[in-house]
């Protein structure tokens, strides 16, 4: 007799008035008592239900698998169009960082020439129509060069040609310089100025002229954005955990402006006859400039109550007060006291 090890399985699809069925045909021996085959059994099971779902899980693997392909290649995409904009704004910065020399000696020529011919300084011009025209164009001069000076030293940071020239200063010393620098400028403006300095400030370990960038940056500013009659407030102080910090205080503008004030060539008043002119690069380069030093800049900003901008020094390049890299400036001002 016909000896079997075990069931014999197959699928098989037949049309059935509900439909197409589908079913597991499981087909086996019965053994009798002596090992024998005794007869043969057939058992159908309906797994049209299963099937379906199997062949709905195969198409959702398959267009999961095809959308998974797509999305990597958009992601290569989008990494190639990233690489080629980072390469690109590499190379505008490094094009207009190069530019400095060929941009700033033609415009200081005509500034340095109308200076002379303001000052009549080898005769009388003439007319003096023209020496209002030669007051207009050193103006223009010098206001251009500001915004070119700002466009450059931005590039420069942003290519990585921007060194720092650090050491200990004195930062009363320059404070007090800046606030005369932008004294008859808030004067015009009809802007009080008021500094409010902790006493006994240690030096700053820094490039100088740069913090004389970012104060006279963020003094110019709120000065500028101040309306008549209004107050620019400077704090500076320091502690040895949080370092040292300089505050200054203007008028207030809407938070959901901040992010705009922050981005270079942003304005907050985009339109085409906008009150204040410039190239909106204020913020953006003087928070550059503190971020070269390892510092912050924050804005904290509440409309028509004041907007801070809050610049924070690490308390690394806070100067112990019995360093020897005090300064003879220092030396004096402490004798002064």
């Amino acid at each position: 007799m016909i000896k079997r090890d075990g069931p014999i399985e197959w699928e098989q699809t037949f049309v059935h008035p509900d439909g197409v069925k589908t079913l597991l045909i499981t087909k086996f021996f019965l053994i009798a008592a002596d090992g024998e085959v005794a007869n043969i059994a057939t058992i159908g099971t309906d797994i049209t239900e299963r099937k379906a779902a199997e062949n709905e899980l195969r198409s959702a693997n398959q267009y999961l698998d095809k959308q998974s392909r797509q999305l990597e290649e958009l992601t290569q995409h989008m990494i190639q169009a990233r690489d080629q904009a980072v390469l690109a704004n590499r190379t505008k910065s490094e094009f207009l960082a190069n530019m400095s020399h060929e941009l700033r000696t033609p415009l200081n020529a005509i500034i340095g020439f109308s200076d002379v011919m303001k000052g009549e300084l080898f005769g009388p011009v003439g007319a003096p129509k023209y020496v209002e025209y030669v007051e207009d164009i050193n103006d223009s001069g010098m206001h251009l060069l500001e915004l070119i000076n700002d466009i450059l030293d931005l590039s420069k940071i942003e290519a990585g040609k921007t060194d720092l020239h650090e050491e200990g200063f004195n930062v009363s010393r320059v404070l007090t310089s800046c606030l005369t620098l932008v004294k008859e400028r808030a004067k015009e403006a009809g802007v009080e100025i008021e500094c409010d300095a902790a006493s006994n400030l240690p030096a700053l370990y820094a490039d100088e002229r740069k913090f004389k960038q970012i104060y006279i940056n963020l003094l110019s500013n709120a000065i500028k954005f101040t309306p008549p009659g209004g107050k620019v407030v400077t704090r500076v102080w320091y502690h040895e955990n949080d370092g040292y910090v300089l505050q200054v205080t203007g008028i207030g503008i809407a938070l959901a402006d901040i992010p705009k004030a922050l981005t270079p060539f942003q304005q907050i008043d985009s339109a085409l006859n906008r009150k204040y002119e410039g190239t909106g690069l204020g913020l953006p380069l003087t928070r550059a400039l503190v971020e070269l030093h390892g510092g912050t800049l924050g804005l904290q900003s509440k409309v028509d109550v004041g907007t801070t901008v809050t610049v924070r020094f690490p308390a690394d390049r806070i100067v112990p007060q019995t360093a020897s890299t005090s300064t003879p400036e220092q030396n004096e001002a402490s004798a002064a006291e």
